[in-house]
């Protein structure tokens, strides 16, 4: 994926305006299509049309949390598992909407590593990315039992190498996959963490307190959330044109159809709207705290999301008037 950066670069560069009265987001990757919805959303000028100016942060720029702790974003694309644990580790991140109400993560195995199922990973090696992605890994683990201590009662984590070279290569009996990029080959088994109820929600929008503490700065939020969806619902509505747009001109057949793929499988993990189910937050966190001394959470999150921002964005008149009108519902306030 590293040859598709700079494109992603080259695009953000030429397509988005400064700072202004808008937002500075920090995207998640590294695939390009995991951010086609925002970059659809600049592109066709759904933020514009919202009154916004969007600065859109490369994945590869910062590590969303640190850039966000410096102040150098307002708003981090991220999953819920290391957002939660950077909230217990101090920074009060507060989720304000989920583009993603389904989650992607998945385990692909070598079949000849004797794994047929879940209740075959005792012992066996597992490949994580690491970065955060290894805690709802880590929390899956737990609901089976299986500590990461090398041992053949536990497994053991490698960083993963791109691709499913580890898997050809026998380096590893199972590696992390996504759902809308699968790994591909003869003999793989893939295996849900929904079948041990360890399905943990990932894409979601995070910020810090202060920019939910005016009614100007909801609104903002608000406005952005809505255009994002849109520019999603559009993004995976056209996967071929869309791949074209995030991947600029003359791409690589081959990386036009991995990306148009990629959107293919994103459709069915979309919100609606953005707005948070509360349920599904609420089996994330049990999954989380899960697994005594070696749980990824210690404690209960308090205060870790709000509906706020997208109860005010599926009320346009709310947002067209002050951002006063999102105060009922479930909503935490940070």
């Amino acid at each position: 994926m590293k040859s598709l950066i700079p494109a992603m670069a080259l695009i953000l560069a030429t397509a988005l305006g400064a700072r202004a009265e808008g937002l500075t987001v920090q995207l998640r990757g590294p695939a390009l299509a995991e951010s086609a919805g925002f970059l659809m959303a600049e592109t066709r000028g759904f933020y514009a049309e919202e009154g916004l100016e969007v600065e859109l942060r490369p994945a590869d720029t910062a590590p969303p949390f640190e850039a966000m702790a410096r102040g150098a974003v307002d708003v981090a694309v991220a999953w819920m598992p290391p957002a939660l644990v950077a909230r217990e580790n101090g920074l009060p991140l507060v989720n304000v909407a989920q583009i993603f109400a389904r989650p992607a993560l998945r385990m692909t195995c070598r079949a000849d590593a004797g794994v047929a199922s879940a209740a075959d990973l005792r012992g066996k090696t597992l490949g994580s990315w690491f970065g955060g992605t290894e805690y709802p890994l880590l929390a899956w683990l737990n609901r089976l039992g299986l500590e990461p201590d090398d041992s053949l009662e536990g497994v053991a984590l490698l960083a993963q190498w791109p691709g499913a070279e580890m898997l050809r290569h026998k380096q590893a009996a199972c590696i992390s996959t996504l759902s809308y990029d699968p790994a591909q080959g003869e003999g793989l088994v893939r295996l849900d963490p929904r079948d041990q109820g360890a399905d943990l929600l990932e894409d979601g929008l995070y910020v810090l307190p202060q920019h939910l503490a005016e009614p100007a700065a909801r609104e903002r939020l608000a406005r952005f959330l809505r255009a994002s969806m849109r520019g999603w619902r559009e993004a995976v509505a056209r996967p071929e044109e869309t791949a074209r747009l995030i991947l600029g001109p003359d791409p690589d057949p081959g990386a036009l159809r991995r990306q148009a793929a990629m959107l293919r499988g994103i459709a069915p993990l979309l919100s609606p709207g953005g707005a948070l189910d509360e349920a599904a937050y609420r089996r994330t966190v049990e999954a989380l705290r899960t697994g005594g001394a070696g749980a990824v959470l210690r404690h209960d999150p308090a205060a870790a999301f709000t509906h706020e921002i997208s109860d005010l964005a599926a009320r346009p008149e709310a947002a067209a008037s002050n951002g006063t009108g999102s105060g009922t519902g479930t909503a935490q306030t940070p």
